[in-house]
C-alpha cells in the first residue's frame, strides 16, 4: 500500500497505468504484508456478473400510419368532406354513404388499435393527398413520434375526414415517410444508438385508390401500362392535365417538375427500397411496410362517370368493368409494395370495409431476456511479443499496446501512452503512420490546447471503449457505443489489433493465418496479427461460464478466467515494480436481438503484483461480484482505477 500522495495533472486520454505508477512525489512503499512467497505467475479471475433486467421501454416500436386523405375517401370509405361544396357533397356521393356511419372506417380502425398499444409504442400519422398534409405530431414540435395515448391525437384523428384533396400521390407519401424515419434514426443514433438494434419500425399504408396523378415524360411509347400489364410505364392519368403539364394548376405537387414522370412504379418502389435499406444502414432490428386496400366496388359502380377521375378510365374496357379494373391495378401495386417492404397486404372490399381492422399486423416489441454476448479479459500492462524461444508476454508499462522494449525503438515514452499528448495514443499513431500520424508530433486532427484551432481542448472517452473522441472522429466510430459494429469486441481493442471497428465480420477472420480466429486470440490475450499458436496453447486465457437465471428475469453468470499470466513491469518514481492491471469487459444482448446488437457493456478491473518471489494476491485467484462491474465510461480516467474501484490491492 502506498502512502498518501498528491495527484498529477494529465490529459484524460492518458492510460491509467501511467499516472498510477508515475507519481509527482517521491512516495515511499510500505512493506507488503501477508503470505507473498508464491512465485507462480498465473492468476485466475473469477466471480459473478449479471445481465440487465428486461425493460420494454428499451425496445420501442414506432408505427407510421400513412393515410390516404384524397377525395376517394368519400366513395370507398365515407364519410368525408370538402368544406361543404366539393366532390364529397355531391348528391351522387351522399347517396352511397352507409346509414349511421359518421367517420371513415380507417379512422375507427386506427382509434381501436391505439387503445391496445403498449406504452413502448410510438406513433406518427402522415395524411396525404396531392401532398402530405398536417402530419402528427406537428412538425413544429420537433417530434417525429408521439405516445399513442397523447390527448391531442384523438381530436386530430377526428379531423382527418374534414378536408380531402384531389390527388393520391403515393410517390410523395413514401418519400416523406422515408425521410421521417431516417431522421428519427439519425436522432437516435446520436442520443441512444444502442436502442436502434432493438427498435421495430412499422409502416401501415392505407389507401382507397390508385396513384393519382400518374404522369409520363415519354408520350410516344409503343405500349403503356394497363390493368393487365400494370408493370409498364403508365400514361398520363385521365383528367390530369393540370398536374402533369402544369396547366391551370390549383393544387400543385410540391417539387414536381412538369413534363416528367410522376407516380410511376419505379419511382414509388424506389422509396420503399430506401426505407428497407435503412435497416442495415442503421443496424435497426426491423423495418416493415404493410399495405391496406380499402375498395368499395359497389360504391364506385354507383358513383358512375363522376368517379372516373378518381379510379381511372381504361381504354378498350367496358365502363361496367372500370371498378374491377381499378381494384386490380390497386391490388397489384399494393402487393408489390408489401412484398418489397417485407410486409403484409390486406384488402377490405365492399361491405367488409366497415369491419376494417389493423390488429392483425405485427406491432410486438422485441423485448426479451438478455444473454451473455461477450466476455473478454486483458492484462492492460502486458503484450504478446516474439521471444528467443517463441512468443511470450512482455511488460507494457503505459498500456498503449507497445511493449516497453519497443518504445525505445520508436522514441516514445514507455510510461505515457500518448507521448505527444494529442489524444491519439502511441500505438494508434504507429499503426496509422501511412496516414501521416507520428507519435512524437502533435497531429492537427487531434487536440492541442494551445493551438487556436483547438484552444482549451481536452481528451475524453465518452463511451469508455479506449478511444478518444478525436480517434473516433477519425475512424468514423460512434462515440456513444463501446462496440460500434456489434461484433463483441470494444472499438479500442479492435483498433489496437488492426481490425476494423466498423466491420462485424472481421471478428471471425484469422488475420495471421495460425488457425485461430481474431476474437479467440483477443479473448486469450494473444496477438491476432502474429502466428503465435504456441503462446495461445500454452498461455492463452481459459474461460468458463455458468448461467444462473434470476427471478427478476435477469441472468447472472458465474465465470472463471484462468491461466492469466502476470508480468513484472518496471518500477518508477519510488513505486514498486510488478503491478499488473487486468480489465474484464462483458456485454449482454437481448436473445431476440439482431446478431449485430451493440450490447449493454460493463467493465471491471483488478490489480495484481508479481515481483518474484513476491506476489499479491498470494493465492491463485481474485474474486469479483456484480457490484465490481461498472459502466465502461466510469473506468477511463486514471483515478477511476483507484479508491477501491478495482479488485485487489492497488499500487
Amino acid at each position: 500500500m502506498l502512502l498518501p500522495m498528491k495527484r498529477c495533472s494529465t490529459t484524460a486520454s492518458a492510460m491509467l497505468a501511467v499516472v498510477l505508477l508515475f507519481r509527482c512525489t517521491d512516495a515511499q512503499v510500505q512493506p507488503i504484508t501477508g503470505q507473498l512467497s508464491n512465485a507462480d505467475n498465473k492468476l485466475t479471475l473469477k466471480g459473478r456478473v449479471c445481465s440487465p433486467v428486461p425493460d420494454p421501454s428499451g425496445f420501442p416500436v414506432k408505427v407510421v400510419f400513412v393515410v390516404d386523405q384524397s377525395g376517394s375517401m368519400c366513395v370507398s370509405d365515407p364519410p368525408g368532406s370538402q368544406n361543404g361544396q366539393g366532390f364529397c357533397e355531391r348528391a351522387e356521393i351522399q347517396a352511397i354513404v352507409p346509414p349511421g356511419i359518421t367517420e371513415p372506417a380507417r379512422v375507427r380502425a386506427i382509434r381501436r388499435l391505439l387503445a391496445d398499444f403498449a406504452p413502448n409504442v410510438r406513433v406518427s400519422v402522415v395524411p396525404f393527398e396531392t401532398n402530405v398534409q398536417a402530419p402528427w405530431p406537428p412538425t413544429t414540435t420537433g417530434q417525429r413520434f408521439g405516445r399513442a395515448n397523447d390527448p391531442t391525437l384523438t381530436p386530430y384523428l377526428g379531423r382527418l375526414q374534414a378536408t380531402l384533396g384531389k390527388g393520391t400521390d403515393y410517390q410523395g407519401a413514401f418519400a416523406y415517410v422515408q425521410t421521417l424515419i431516417q431522421s428519427d434514426m439519425d436522432a437516435v443514433s446520436r442520443s441512444n444508438p444502442s436502442e436502434l438494434p432493438r427498435t421495430r419500425y412499422v409502416v401501415v399504408f392505407l389507401t382507397d385508390g390508385t396513384p393519382y396523378p400518374r404522369c409520363a415524360q415519354n408520350q410516344n411509347l409503343p405500349q403503356y401500362a394497363d390493368p393487365d400489364h400494370p408493370w409498364l410505364i403508365w400514361p398520363d392519368s385521365e383528367g390530369a392535365t393540370e398536374f402533369c403539364a402544369g396547366i391551370n394548376v390549383t393544387d400543385p405537387i410540391t417539387g414536381f417538375v412538369y413534363g416528367t414522370d410522376r407516380n410511376q412504379n419505379y419511382q414509388i418502389f424506389k422509396y420503399v427500397d430506401l426505407l428497407l435499406a435503412l435497416k442495415q444502414q442503421y443496424n435497426v432490428a426491423d423495418v416493415r411496410v404493410h399495405t391496406v386496400n380499402i375498395f368499395n366496388k359497389a360504391a364506385v359502380d354507383a358513383c358512375g362517370p363522376i368517379c372516373q377521375d378518381l379510379y381511372g378510365a381504361f381504354p378498350n374496357v367496358p365502363q361496367s368493368q372500370y371498378a374491377d379494373k381499378a381494384f386490380q391495378v390497386a391490388e397489384w401495386i399494393l402487393k408489390q409494395i408489401a412484398a418489397r417492404g417485407n410486409g403484409i397486404y390486406q384488402a377490405f372490399v365492399d361491405s367488409n370495409i366497415q369491419n376494417l381492422g389493423l390488429g392483425g399486423l405485427d406491432y410486438t416489441s422485441l423485448v426479451s431476456p438478455y444473454a451473455l454476448k461477450s466476455l473478454i479479459a486483458q492484462n492492460q500492462r502486458a503484450v504478446a511479443v516474439p521471444g528467443p524461444h517463441g512468443d511470450l508476454f512482455a511488460p507494457d508499462s503505459d498500456g498503449d499496446g507497445i511493449a516497453d522494449d519497443d518504445e525505445f525503438n520508436y522514441g516514445t515514452n514507455k510510461f505515457f501512452d500518448d507521448s505527444d499528448s494529442d489524444c491519439f495514443n502511441d500505438r494508434f499513431e504507429v499503426l496509422h503512420k501511412d496516414q501521416g500520424f507520428n507519435p512524437l508530433v502533435k497531429d492537427p486532427r487531434g487536440c492541442d490546447p494551445n493551438n487556436p484551432a483547438t484552444l482549451g481542448c481536452f481528451c475524453r472517452d465518452n463511451d469508455g471503449d479506449g478511444l478518444s473522441q478525436y480517434a473516433e472522429a477519425y475512424l468514423g466510430t460512434n462515440t456513444n457505443l463501446v462496440d460500434t459494429d456489434g461484433d463483441g469486441i470494444p472499438d479500442g481493442i479492435e483498433v489496437r489489433y488492426r481490425m476494423d471497428p466498423l466491420n462485424p465480420e472481421d471478428a471471425n477472420f484469422d488475420t495471421d493465418g495460425d488457425g485461430i480466429s481474431n476474437i479467440r486470440e483477443i479473448r486469450a490475450n494473444t496477438n491476432p496479427n502474429r502466428k503465435d499458436k504456441d503462446l495461445f496453447d500454452r498461455d492463452g486465457y481459459l474461460y468458463s461460464t455458468t448461467a444462473v437465471p434470476q427471478p427478476d428475469g435477469s441472468i447472472c453468470y458465474d465465470f472463471s478466467i484462468s491461466n492469466a499470466t502476470l508480468v513484472t513491469p518496471p518500477s518508477q518514481a519510488g513505486v514498486r515494480e510488478g503491478f499488473n492491471l487486468f480489465k474484464i469487459w462483458v456485454a449482454f444482448s437481448p436473445q431476440s436481438g439482431v446478431a449485430t446488437d451493440n450490447g449493454d457493456w460493463k467493465a471491471a478491473c483488478a490489480w495484481a503484483q508479481y515481483d518474484k518471489p513476491l506476489r499479491d494476491p498470494a493465492g491463485p485467484e481474485l474474486t469479483f461480484t456484480d457490484a465490481n462491474f461498472h459502466p465502461p465510461n466510469q473506468l477511463v480516467l486514471p483515478g477511476d482505477y483507484l479508491g477501491g474501484n478495482c479488485v485487489g490491492r492497488a499500487p
